[in-house]
């Protein structure tokens, strides 16, 4: 457009001159036209400034917005000067047939200005693994050293990677002339999980560590008790809510358990990557059988307490028939009998030798 009014003001000058001189012809205003485009007029130049994903990492399937950033990196509007002189040297013919020789010189400044404005005519990523919800067509002028954003959806593949994403966009000048064009690459990274391992299990409590195995922070995480295949077993609570876990951090989820049986319990974690609601693979929690536990106990008490009878009673029958049998009966009797056996013998030989050297002494 700056270029059409230079062009148009030089053409007006040379119409007004040579209307009051009427010496040019044709060729010689073509000839000081092509000499008002002394130099190509500058065009824009846009480029990728910046860009960024939310959230930050994609887990398989997610839906995120990709918001890139163009930037025109001409910083200010350029203004460029047009300078013609020439002389323009004709014949023409007055009344009666005479020719003259006419030489008139020509003088033109002239000075032009480019905004340097950049128009987007068109922006897209290629859709090729990402599924990419939106496009821009004429989307707007970017000013000398100004940005401008492009939000787009896109949803990431359910397999894991590291993704490149093209990105395009169609730059004209103001003139509608094509500038230089956009062709950048994005990479975008896929992966993530959240995964559960039970750190402490006993018959009244279960203790488990949720691990952000991811690049990115998860929200709204919390862990339930999803069912039991034993029957009678309860968890209180039935949910425990975490919040936040950063990338690479742990939290941990308590359970205290009712009624345990022997069986599992089937545990899961609920969370969000941004909009997205995912699910733990589940980790099933195998409980200790406290009934057989108790019944044995229980088993124990009952062979003591037999044992105990039955020894009482092998005691008293004993006494009746002879103290050889009850010795027999009773573990550790037999020993204090003999023992008893050997310390009487030994009493009275002391007691013998004692009297005898008294007798003596007499």
């Amino acid at each position: 457009m700056n270029k059409l009014k230079v062009v148009f003001f030089c053409l007006l000058s040379v119409l007004v001159l040579f209307s009051a001189t009427s010496l040019g012809s044709a060729d010689e205003v073509d000839d000081l036209l092509d000499k008002c485009a002394i130099a190509p007029d500058p065009k824009p130049s846009a480029m990728v400034y910046d860009y960024e994903l939310s959230p930050e990492t994609l887990m398989p399937g997610d839906v995120g917005v990709l918001t890139i950033t163009l930037k025109n990196m001409q910083d200010k509007p350029i203004e460029k000067d047009v300078d013609i002189k020439d002389e323009i040297v004709g014949n023409y013919t007055v009344n009666g047939g005479e020719k003259k020789l006419i030489e008139r010189t020509i003088d033109i400044d002239a000075e032009t200005r480019f905004t340097m404005d950049a128009y987007i005519k068109e922006a897209y990523i290629v859709e090729n693994d990402f599924k990419v919800y939106n496009r821009y067509v004429a989307a707007g002028v970017i000013g000398p050293n100004e940005k401008v954003d492009l939000a787009f959806k896109i949803k990431a593949p359910f397999e894991e990677g590291i993704y490149m994403l093209k990105f395009i966009a169609d730059i004209d000048d103001m003139d509608g002339k094509s500038s230089k064009g956009i062709r950048y690459f994005i990479p975008v990274i896929v992966e993530g999980a959240l995964n559960i391992l039970p750190l402490e299990v006993s018959e009244h409590e279960v203790r488990l560590e949720v691990i952000n195995e991811g690049l990115s922070d998860v929200n709204s995480v919390y862990v339930l008790a999803a069912g039991s295949n034993a029957s009678g077993v309860e968890c209180q609570p039935e949910k425990v809510y975490i919040g936040r876990i950063k990338s690479g951090d742990s939290a941990t989820a308590v359970f205290a358990v009712n009624n345990a049986e022997e069986g599992e319990i089937k545990f899961k974690a609920v969370y969000k990557n941004g909009i997205n609601k995912h699910e733990s693979k589940p980790v099933y929690v195998r409980m200790p059988c406290s009934a057989e536990e108790e019944k044995g106990e229980s088993l124990l008490e009952e062979q003591s307490e037999t044992s105990f009878e039955d020894l009482t009673a092998s005691q008293t029958s004993a006494a009746s028939s002879s103290s050889l049998t009850s010795a027999s009966k009773l573990p550790g009797v037999g020993a204090v009998f003999a023992f008893a056996g050997l310390l009487v013998p030994g009493i009275v030989y002391l007691f013998l030798r004692k009297g005898k050297r008294k007798r003596k002494g007499e």
